[in-house]
């Protein structure tokens, strides 16, 4: 992880501390055993300003692939520095063995405004290990 200072509670505002919950996929260690997990941790590498990880965990035919990896990880890890991440709402989950659907809702702050957002995720398994796929973001 890039981050210089470790956060103490996960980012991703599960309630658990950093190290027992998003730490270990955003370092390798493990990956994220659902698509809740997987968006969690999404949540938090953006967050954190992980821009790598978010484009590992893009599914091989996201859109956002066309982009070089190294550019996409840059300007991902960028928003950390525009925004403040607030709160993340599990609203609905589902899964069977090769797709995932998570609805969500994200408390964002730039600039003293509100982009907040709700968003209806698709995830995929792919070589054994959950990609984000599309969003569906709702008004």
């Amino acid at each position: 992880m890039k981050s210089k200072m470790r956060p103490r509670d996960c980012p991703c505002h599960s309630g658990a501390r950093y190290s027992a919950c998003c730490e270990p996929f955003h370092t390798g260690a493990s990956q994220a055993p659902t698509p809740e997990a997987l968006m969690r941790s999404r949540y938090a590498a953006f967050a954190l300003g992980l821009g790598a990880y978010l484009v590992e965990t893009l599914a091989a035919d996201h859109p956002d692939r066309a982009v070089p990896h190294e550019a996409l990880a840059r300007e991902l890890s960028r928003a950390r520095e525009k925004q403040r991440f607030m709160g993340l709402e599990i609203r609905e989950t589902s899964a069977s063995d090769e797709r995932g659907e998570v609805l969500f809702h994200a408390r964002i702050f730039e600039r003293g405004q509100d982009r907040s957002f709700t968003e209806r995720s698709q995830f995929v398994k792919e070589n054994g290990a959950w990609r984000y796929a599309s969003g569906d973001v709702k008004a």
